[in-house]
């Protein structure tokens, strides 16, 4: 289950000592659960490798919650929770030797388990970025940073999309409250057969080729990829997510971009915009793994 604050029952979205809802100081458990959330969502990009590790993924559609019970060590109450929420779920990230042994100790326990290669899950997670495009026929034709992509339909295996949170983070010693909020974001990541780098949509970032439009970048970006998905597996799961938040990804699109390149240069008082985007990313990454191995 995602870390909560005993005081106001919501996830904790961050790794720090207050609730970022009602600021009340949270107990050093949730912090360092809240933590561990928040590393399983960083990309890790500049990390010097390490030994393997593996993913290990839990199906917990319709599993018996007596079984996960027992399987997880949780009480009857919680593993309820976890099979109500249902779906695929990321259980642990372990060594590469105690991936397997896990592996099959909670298959015999009767759960379903994919168990995903750490470092695949961290390249699929750099995902090839989208400028823009047009709806042509019966397929999309998109402007990416590494050239054109054309007859995505024909080898679309996974859509994955959600909603991207976004926060200021004001330093601790600004004692002013700051009333502003930022838009949230939203991402479409399709996933292809042959390329395990997904095609990222920002409706916020999209170049729709029109002089006008008639619905919002959302909701028209979000009719393309409904009808290139016809038949194809969505997962709009992440939506359930709590999220962890950082520091917002330096080529955000739309509003965070403007606000972050003003960033380089903010004062040491000015505050930080956070957001879940590498949360989504490696969600992303994870999920077309298991569909690779269990679709």
């Amino acid at each position: 289950m995602a870390a909560s604050c005993p005081s106001c029952g919501r996830p904790v979205a961050l790794a720090r000592p207050q609730c970022l809802y009602c600021g009340d100081a949270l107990p050093g458990a949730v912090v360092e659960e809240a933590g561990r959330q928040a590393e399983a969502a960083s990309a890790e990009a500049t990390a010097e490798p390490g030994p393997a590790r593996g993913l290990l993924v839990l199906d917990l559609e319709g599993a018996d919650p007596r079984a996960v019970a027992a399987a997880l060590a949780l009480s009857a109450f919680e593993a309820a929770q976890r099979v109500r929420r249902g779906g695929w779920q990321l259980h642990r990230i372990v060594g590469a030797e105690e991936a397997a042994r896990e592996a099959g100790r909670l298959a015999q326990a009767g759960l379903r388990v994919v168990t995903i290669p750490e470092s695949e899950a961290r390249s699929a997670a750099r995902p090839v970025r989208v400028s823009g495009g047009s709806w042509t026929g019966e397929d999309l034709t998109l402007r990416t940073e590494a050239g054109a992509a054309r007859g995505i339909s024909g080898s679309l295996i996974l859509v994955v999309r959600g909603p991207i949170a976004r926060e200021y983070l004001t330093p601790a010693k600004v004692r002013r409250v700051r009333t502003a909020t930022l838009d949230p974001g939203y991402r479409f990541h399709l996933h292809r057969r042959d390329d395990p780098r997904p095609l990222e949509l920002d409706p916020a970032a999209f170049d729709f080729g029109m002089p006008s439009r008639t619905k919002s970048s959302l909701l028209l970006l979000s009719a393309w990829v409904e009808k290139l998905a016809a038949g194809v597996p969505v997962d709009d799961r992440f939506r359930r997510e709590p999220p962890a938040l950082g520091p917002a990804s330096p080529e955000a699109g739309g509003v965070v971009a403007v606000l972050g390149a003003a960033g380089d240069r903010r004062k040491e008082d000015e505050a930080v915009i956070l957001d879940n985007l590498e949360q989504f990313r490696f969600y992303s990454a994870w999920r077309a793994g298991v569909l690779r191995r269990d679709g």
